[in-house]
């Protein structure tokens, strides 16, 4: 399909998504970073519906990374369960995107709510400019103010957990992806004591995306309580912070 002469596109989509077997923990739960694949899946749906699938970005070189997240888990669903789940273009300007999705019951009931700024970026990782035709249809906001999660240093009594990255964390740009990041988060806040609170509703995640983690990687995720939150870092054995965030309950 040539976007240009795509019908015209809504801003706001919503697909329905099963969660899967394999997405709950063994208490029956679903996992945060299940609610994140469903997020970027029908995202990826949206943009593929308008004519801006993968094989469009490759052959323009430009490839959509997460920088920030913000979700909101709500509500505990189970695996069967079919969830309704929306994407919307809330602005998008020159290299920025952000996008807002809602998860539902068959009900109404909102179970999860999530915002995530997106990054374009070109085949070495720079940012780049975000193709006219893309603008075209979902194009718009005068400004857009990335989400940010403040520098933070791990303590010295941290917990660290260390993990290695395995091609069935990577997604089709070869990265470890933003998905996997908050599965090393929720080891890294168990194994320090807040097992309770990675299936505890509500809760949110709030992260931000600094640098991609290479296939074969031996990282350490870092957690620490300070207060009602948990603080968390990725980062890779010499040093470098490729993620960092914060889990907060209720």
């Amino acid at each position: 399909m040539d976007p240009l002469r795509a019908p015209a596109v809504p801003r706001r989509i919503e697909l329905p998504v099963r969660v899967r077997f394999d997405e709950a923990t063994a208490s029956g739960v679903c996992r945060a970073a299940a609610h994140l694949r469903a997020m970027q899946d029908v995202a990826w749906a949206h943009s593929a519906g308008a004519g801006f699938d993968l094989p469009w970005y490759r052959e323009r070189g430009r490839f959509w990374l997460v920088r920030c997240l913000v979700l909101d888990i709500l509500r505990p669903v189970g695996p069967g369960v079919t969830l309704s789940v929306s994407t919307e273009v809330m602005a998008m300007r020159r290299i920025w995107a952000r996008r807002e999705s809602d998860f539902r019951a068959t009900d109404g009931t909102l179970v999860a709510h999530g915002l995530a700024d997106w990054v374009m970026t070109t085949t070495q990782g720079a940012p780049g400019r975000i193709p006219e035709e893309l603008l075209a249809i979902f194009g718009g906001a005068d400004r857009l103010d990335p989400a940010h999660v403040e520098p933070v240093e791990a303590p010295a009594g941290a917990t660290e957990v260390t993990i290695r990255v395995m091609r069935r964390d990577l997604d089709p740009m070869g990265h470890a992806n933003n998905a996997a990041y908050v599965d090393w988060i929720d080891e890294a806040v168990a194994a320090a004591g807040g097992e309770a609170l990675v299936e505890a509703t509500p809760r949110r995640y709030h992260l931000e995306y600094l640098l991609p983690a290479a296939p074969g990687a031996t990282l350490v995720a870092r957690a620490w309580r300070d207060g009602p939150d948990w603080w968390c870092t990725v980062g890779t054995e010499d040093g470098a912070t490729l993620a960092r965030g914060r889990l907060v309950p209720g």
